[in-house]
């Protein structure tokens, strides 16, 4: 039986009308072609000094040629992200809503039907072994929606290298800093959208000096936006972060001139970190 945890702390944004497409392409950073119904992209939403607001999985949402594109969302910033896309609509036919369907988590590959999860699936970037569920159904009888759960997914995240931006860290980090041109999440190719111009100077004519690292820690979670220390003082943030049997692991972005480090958590040397492998691998 698949082993569902409701994805309570996230919404659904959704974008519909015939010029849903177009004005995407003018705000994201993912190229809007290569959106799916069976799996998602990477993206993220600048702002005009090219400092994400958002960075997360963009999708089809339903089936047909009218079907919606979708960003998922912290529920955190749904609000302010709702508000804010739908300033920059203007004459664009183009709606812009919070959807009401439930969003799920699978930790596993593979079709949910035969166990009892109806709606739309959709395959996880940079993880395959991972899966979304969108749903009508709130009260799946096999989602087991417990922080612990919670925890085990954003771990998993983690683990992926898969970045989020919080209200603490809304409008800190560049895409580049959070690795999303190492995630296939940043189009060089498609054209203007906000924030594009100071993207792609980073891109061609300089080096991104800081770039976001995975970490183990003897301490309890630090939440978003934490100060991470080195000899000199402050030298990075922390991005997200789950708690493990040992403590926590978490990622950060690290001032690259300050690696290996060592780093710690507060300023007296304590919460000392251990760095960690990821998936991609990091410009040197």
């Amino acid at each position: 039986m698949p082993d569902f945890t409701a994805l309570d702390d996230v919404r659904i944004l959704s974008f519909s009308g015939p010029d849903r497409a177009t004005f995407l392409q003018g705000q994201l950073t993912q190229d809007t072609a290569l959106a799916r119904p069976d799996s998602t992209v990477l993206s993220g939403l600048a702002d005009a000094r090219g400092r994400l607001l958002f960075a997360g999985h963009f999708f089809v949402l339903g089936a047909g040629s009218d079907a919606a594109l979708a960003l998922l969302v912290p529920e955190s910033l749904a609000g302010s992200l709702l508000k804010r896309m739908q300033m920059y609509v203007l004459r664009a036919k183009v709606q812009v809503a919070i959807s009401g369907l439930a969003v799920y988590g699978l930790h596993a590959a593979g079709k949910t039907g035969a166990a009892g999860g109806s709606g739309q699936q959709l395959a996880l970037a940079h993880d395959p072994g991972r899966s979304l569920l969108l749903s009508m159904d709130h009260d799946l009888a096999t989602a087991d929606g417990n922080q612990q759960r919670l925890h085990d997914w954003l771990l998993a995240d983690i683990r992926a290298g898969i970045p989020a931006i919080a209200p603490a860290t809304s409008g800190e980090f560049i895409p580049q800093m959070l690795n999303l041109d190492l995630l296939d999440a940043i189009s060089f190719s498609k054209g203007c959208y906000t924030g594009q111009e100071i993207i792609a100077r980073t891109k061609y004519l300089g080096r991104v000096k800081r770039r976001m690292f995975r970490f183990a820690t003897a301490s309890s979670p630090p939440p978003p936006g934490t100060p991470v220390h080195a000899g000199r003082g402050i030298v990075g943030q922390v991005v997200s972060a789950a708690p493990t049997a040992a403590g926590s692991e978490l990622l950060a972005v690290i001032t690259m001139d300050d690696l290996p480090g060592p780093l710690f958590l507060a300023d007296d040397g304590s919460g000392k970190l251990e760095r960690l492998d990821l998936p991609c691998d990091l410009p040197a």
